[in-house]
């Protein structure tokens, strides 16, 4: 049987063959049976390559839709087509299989050559495949339309701030002005500067000013390649190289293919080349592509050249409760305890967010000892002790700037800062002085050097956002910096500054190298403890405390040591033998003489002690370089020669010192002093403040020529309290000449500062007469004068007389700032052509009472033949401030010859100027000036003042934010930009009122030349104060002030301030009661006084949107009757409503509607005064559900119709009530109305600690007990 079934597949076999071999050659043929083996292992070994790149390129899918790329067509088949074929191949390994196990001594010729063909077929189909797989290239592509877009990056929470909120608006204009590529947002760490920069991408995508934006982390290390992957990425851009990264240059060429590209580079700190190490075309390379760049450091704007640098400050207090209260999960429900401690919290945060966020966050849900224990931490400057407080968030990004600071000096000029008390202004001047003294500056040989370089250090804080600038060479640190500070010195062993704060010390404070007693708590500075290594010594406390020589001994390295309001006595020094610097400011002084003994010293500042005379001993301080008496008021001179022998002495401060005499030629006094000669024999001197009289000049004495000078002859300086208008030393080359009783001490004023004159920079002559001009007749061209105040100098007629004489080309040509004050002659500043360059860096103008100006800047004309040549066209380019009051006989202000110089003007306010009639020489072709940066415009008492150029030039600019307009009866019709912010007005008629119109400047560029222009009544959506007073004939506000005759768009949604007074004839500030659409969402303060016919503020409809009131005072509405019209019918939400004061209202019979009483949980204070009709604060208050939980004063007085202040349903909340006062009420009875009164008081009445109840006939003997 067996060989039956052989011959039939031999036959077979045999069969096929010959079929085969009449087509093909026989030996093909036989190679499938004879190579049946090879071929079915080569296939096998394909299908393992097969199935090894199948599971590669699946991989590789995966990994690209994790990147969310979108996978290719082609690859998608080639990945089916790979799976399909391997499936096949199960099929065939079976029937392989089968024949291996199919009679294995008598092969089937049939399958195995069957199989042996299907496999070599199988396998060149494989191959092919393969190929296919090593040909393939990125298995996916970026979707354009789903590119990852920074809108998803921003938070959704995101509110604005008024910060945030301006700086928004400037990067916003900036962006849109083709000429700015590169803006800069700058602020200290955690203020919210990337939350703000994605905010500006996903808006100027939504505006169409970009079709992509792009945000990057660039960090204090940048990673380029990562940096250029991610804008790669963005983009859809994904060319790598062999090594895998992009290359500059490929960037470079794909950014200049996107027409509107912004990209945003975040946390820069230092200046990075944007087209070498990212490739970034920006300015002529690509017009379309913008780069907002945000840091911590001021000076990287500067470094990267950015044309417009927008600063984000922190939040106010309002807003900064506002996220505080959302992040700690706090409502109007919240425990009244809590609120409080959460309040003082907030407040301690300064307006960091950085602080807010995490200190709320952490707070969330806790009981109130938590929340005592975290405030209590939070005052002790143990801000990371708080339990769940995130200390990543709430320091790092503060020690990253610290950090950061590239030397030491720079550290220590931080760590000396942080030894001022909290919220100190910190005078940069004392800094100065601590680090001559701990030699922190290698190499100095002076202090002006010193104080160079301690300016510099202070730049970089400053830039840094690790010290806030307060002006007048003050700053301070940020109270959040300053726990930051605390913090870092205590958790870093290298730091070894601390500060004191109470008493006994423990022993740690042995080792530190410099203490701040902080303290006014102790009686006395501690005895018997020894700093072995104590080098600044400081206390800054401001009552008097006597100090023991004891506390000093053992302080062996002392080198600076500053003390305030000490009794002292100076043998406490004596053995001090490192000692540099010693300031005792203020303090009572004893054994005065033993300040020889101190050889060390290099400063010494007696500032404001009582000290009467300095000794002669103190000639023995051969090393002082400064010597600072300012303000010792009883300082009467010096022993004749002392200062002679302070030879190396570089520094003199004696300005303020009413008492100081010096020696002169006929003295009549019985004490010796010295002369002022004396100080010509310094040959070190280099910086002097002195008050003198003339009578102490010396016939023939001059000044030296010094580096910086304050010098005052027969002025009286001002000064005033607090101390930093005590701590003021010259920065400029000032000099101040004032009226003498006799003409001789004019003559000798002027010459002893001869060479004074020479290098001046700031000049003040006031009543200084006998001279007709400035120039020539000091024979002075004053080319480096900066700052020139002349006041009541009455013989002057002009400040250049040229008309004679050439004067130098430089005169007056570094003039920044020019003030003229009862100058009554003055007729112009210059009387002939000006000289080259005159006032061309001239930034602010005030002028007043002029009498006989005529023409404030000169015009320029040809006077006589004589004066032909080159013209010299007066530019006020730099020009930025222009106040202009009671000059009688000016008719213009800028003639037109300057018209087109004022782009940088400001700020332009004129009151009293009763023949002023233009703004402009020429109002025909005023319009054609360039005034786009005016800002502010205030015009009062104008009664001249024509509305032409006012009109067309002054009100319609782009950049105007702030319009006042009092009394200026010829301006009829105003046309006034969009942009307006604040508007102000005065004593205007129903007719000027009623021509008031808005429009966009573009539209006004667009339709100037047309007669018919008439710019649409349009609303003023920027709007955010109106101030309007005195307009008697006035009947209503609304629609007038916002859109005349267009009802539908009525809107000040933005309007945060509203005044109203002395408007008698006012009816309705709305005009029509029934308008819904008019909204008040921002109003914040409303002030309405002396309206006596407004009968209600606001209709139901529109006090709805009054929910942010947080200020109302009403004042003289002899006619109100009601705050709100027909108020029974809703409810109205007054929940942010703090303050509330109404006075002389006489027909208010109740204060609070029912619909508003319950939303008064915020109301802080309560003054109400001559309310003679009022007959309850709250209407119909039978009601459980009114608090006053944060209410804290209460006023009434001369409301005799009152009957009580508040129902009983309120007393449980008065717990935060600390003042009641109560005052002629003839009918009050009760203050707290109701059953069970007694108790309620008892229980509501905590915080009472100030209590007045004065003639109260009606009032309840319980009552008055009770409370008092």
């Amino acid at each position: 049987m067996g060989c039956g079934f052989c011959d039939a597949a031999a036959s077979n076999f045999v069969g096929t063959l010959i079929v085969d071999c009449m087509l093909k050659p026989v030996g093909r043929q036989l190679d499938y049976v004879r190579r049946f083996h090879d071929n079915v292992e080569k296939l096998r070994e394909k299908k393992r390559e097969l199935a090894d790149a199948r599971d590669r390129l699946q991989r590789e899918i995966e990994d690209a839709e994790r990147q969310l790329l979108l996978i290719h067509k082609d690859v998608q088949n080639l990945q089916a087509k790979a799976s399909e074929t391997l499936s096949d191949m199960g099929t065939l390994e079976e029937e392989i299989q089968l024949n291996k196990r199919c009679l294995k001594w008598c092969p089937n010729w049939i399958w195995r050559y069957q199989l042996s063909k299907k496999a070599m077929k199988k396998t060149q189909d494989i191959a092919e495949l393969l190929e296919k797989f090593g040909r393939l290239g990125p298995v996916g592509y970026r979707d354009p339309t789903a590119l990852p877009t920074i809108d998803f990056l921003c938070s959704k929470e995101f509110v604005f701030s008024k910060s945030s909120e301006t700086a928004f608006y400037q990067i916003i204009e900036a962006l849109k002005d083709e000429n700015i590529n590169m803006i800069g947002l700058w602020g200290m760490g955690g203020v919210g500067k990337t939350t703000l920069a994605r905010e500006v991408g996903s808006q100027a995508q939504k505006l169409n000013l970009f079709d992509k934006a792009v945000i990057t982390t660039v960090s204090q290390k940048p990673n380029f390649e990562k940096i250029k992957d991610e804008i790669a990425e963005y983009i859809g851009f994904d060319m790598k190289n062999e090594q895998g990264r992009i290359s500059e240059k490929e960037l470079w060429l794909r950014l200049k293919k996107e027409p509107r590209i912004l990209i945003i580079l975040d946390n820069i700190w230092e200046s990075i080349d944007l087209k070498g190490k990212i490739g970034i075309p920006i300015g002529d390379d690509h017009k379309g592509c913008k780069v907002l760049l945000t840091t911590r450091l001021q000076q990287v704007c500067r470094a990267m050249d950015c044309q417009n640098v927008v600063q984000l400050g922190c939040l106010d207090d309002d807003e900064a409760w506002t996220l505080f209260e959302k992040k700690a999960g706090l409502d109007d429900f919240s425990d009244d305890s809590i609120k409080i401690l959460a309040n003082q919290i907030v407040k301690k945060c300064e307006g960091l967010p950085i602080a807010i966020v995490p200190l709320g966050s952490a707070l969330k849900g806790k009981t109130q000892h938590e929340w005592q224990a975290a405030y209590r931490r939070l005052k002790d400057r143990r801000l990371t002790e708080i339990e769940d407080l995130d200390k990543e968030n709430a320091y790092v990004c503060l020690e990253a700037s610290f950090d950061y600071l590239k030397n030491m000096e720079t550290k220590t000029c931080f760590l000396l800062c942080f030894l001022f008390p909290e919220y100190d202004e910190i005078y940069v001047e004392n800094l100065v002085g601590y680090a001559w003294g701990l030699k922190l500056y290698k190499g100095m040989d002076s202090i002006k050097d010193v104080r160079s370089e301690v300016l510099a250090s202070i730049e970089i804080l400053k830039n840094s956002s690790l010290l806030l600038d307060c002006g007048e060479r003050h700053v301070r640190m940020h109270d959040v910096v300053h726990q930051f500070a605390s913090w870092l010195t205590s958790s870093r062993k290298e730091i070894s500054f601390g500060t004191v704060k109470t008493l006994p010390m423990d022993e740690s404070f042995k080792h530190y190298t410099a203490i701040s007693f902080e303290t006014d708590q102790t009686d006395e500075l501690p005895k018997g403890v020894r700093f072995p290594y104590l080098k600044l010594l400081l206390h800054g406390g401001n009552c008097f405390m006597e100090t023991s020589s004891e506390f000093f001994e053992g302080m062996e390295e002392l080198q600076v040591c500053a003390l305030n309001h000490q009794l002292i006595s100076l043998a406490a020094f004596q053995f001090h033998m490192n000692l540099q610097t010693l300031c005792l400011i203020g303090c009572q002084l004893s054994d005065i003489s033993m300040l020889g003994k101190l050889k060390s010293l290099h400063i010494l500042s007696l500032s404001r002690s009582d000290i009467i005379e300095l000794p002669n001993e103190a000639g023995d301080l051969e090393n002082l370089k400064l010597l600072d008496l300012s303000y010792c008021w009883n300082l009467e001179g010096f022993p004749p020669n002392l200062l002679r022998r302070l030879s190396g002495l570089e520094e003199l401060y004696l300005h303020g010192c009413p008492s100081l005499k010096w020696a002169t030629e006929n003295s009549t006094e019985k004490k010796s002093y010295s002369s002022l000669s004396e100080l010509n024999l310094l040959s070190e001197l280099v910086v002097i403040s002195l008050d003198i009289s003339s009578e102490h000049l010396l016939d023939g004495f001059v000044f030296h020529r010094l580096w910086s000078f304050d010098v005052c002859i027969g002025i009286k300086r001002e000064w005033r309290f607090p101390k930093r208008n005590l701590e003021t030393r010259p920065i400029l080359k000032s000099l101040r000449i004032g009226k003498s009783s006799f003409q001789k001490g004019i003559d000798k004023s002027v010459g002893a500062c001869k060479q004074l004159f020479e290098d001046v920079e700031s000049l003040q002559l006031n009543g200084v007469e006998g001279h007709l001009n400035l120039i020539p007749s000091l024979d002075l061209g004053f080319s480096k004068l900066t700052s020139l105040d002349l006041r009541w100098c009455h013989s002057m007629q002009c400040l250049i007389d040229a008309s004679k004489q050439q004067v130098p080309i430089t005169t007056l040509s570094n003039l920044r700032k020019l003030s003229l004050s009862g100058m009554f002659h003055l007729e112009e500043m210059c009387n002939a052509s000006q000289p080259q360059g005159f006032l061309q860096k001239l930034e602010e103008v005030t002028v007043s009472d002029c009498d006989k100006m005529q023409v404030l800047f000169p015009i320029v004309e040809l006077r006589s033949i004589e004066q032909a040549g080159p013209s010299r066209y007066l530019s006020l380019q730099s020009l930025k401030i222009v106040e202009i009051e009671r000059c009688k006989k000016l008719k213009y202000i800028f003639p037109m010859s300057v018209a087109n110089s004022l782009g940088q003007l400001h700020t332009l306010k004129i009151k009293s100027c009763s023949q002023l009639e233009d703004i402009i020489e020429d109002p025909q072709v005023a319009y054609l000036c360039s005034l786009q940066s005016l800002r502010e415009v205030s015009l009062i008492d104008l009664p001249q003042l024509k509305g032409s150029d006012v009109k067309d030039v002054m009100l319609t600019q782009s950049s105007l934010q702030k319009l006042t307009v009092h009394n200026c009866p010829q301006l009829t019709h105003f046309i006034i930009s969009t942009t307006i912010q604040e508007l102000v007005f005065g004593e205007m008629t129903n007719e000027q009122l009623s021509n008031l119109y808005s429009c966009k400047y573009e539209e006004l560029e667009q339709d100037q030349s047309s007669s018919q222009h008439l710019p649409l009544p349009i609303c003023f959506p920027n709007l955010i104060l109106i101030d309007l007073w005195g307009c008697e004939s006035l009947k209503s506000l609304f629609p007038i002030i916002v859109a005349q005759g267009s009802v539908k768009k009525l809107n000040v949604l933005n309007l945060q301030t509203l005044k109203i007074e002395r408007c008698f004839g006012m009816e309705e500030i709305i005009q029509d009661s029934q308008v819904s659409t008019l909204s008040f969402q921002c109003l914040r303060e409303l002030q309405v006084t002396k309206c006596n016919k407004l009968k209600f503020l606001f209709p139901m409809c529109v006090a709805n949107s009054l929910g942010k009131l947080q200020t109302l005072k009403i004042e003289r509405c002899f006619g109100m009757e009601e705050i709100i019209q027909d108020s029974q019918v809703s409810t109205i939400s007054f929940q942010c409503l703090r303050e509330v004061q109404v006075t002389h209202c006489n027909n208010l019979k109740f204060l609070f509607p029912m619909c508003v009483a319950n939303s008064l949980g915020k109301l802080q204070t309560l003054k109400i005064e001559r309310c003679f009709g009022m007959e309850e604060i709250i209407q119909d208050s039978q009601v459980s559900t009114i608090s006053f939980q944060c209410l804290r004063e209460v006023q009434v007085t001369h409301c005799n119709n009152l009957k009580f202040l508040f129902p009983m349903c309120v007393a449980n909340s008065l717990r935060q009530l600390q003042t009641l006062k109560i005052e002629s009420c003839s009918q009050l009875k009760d203050i707290i109305h109701g059953p069970e009164v007694l108790t309620s008081m008892a229980q509501g009445l905590v915080q009472l600690n100030e209590v007045e109840l004065i003639n109260l006939p009606q009032l309840k003997e319980n009552d008055r007990n009770n409370i008092c």
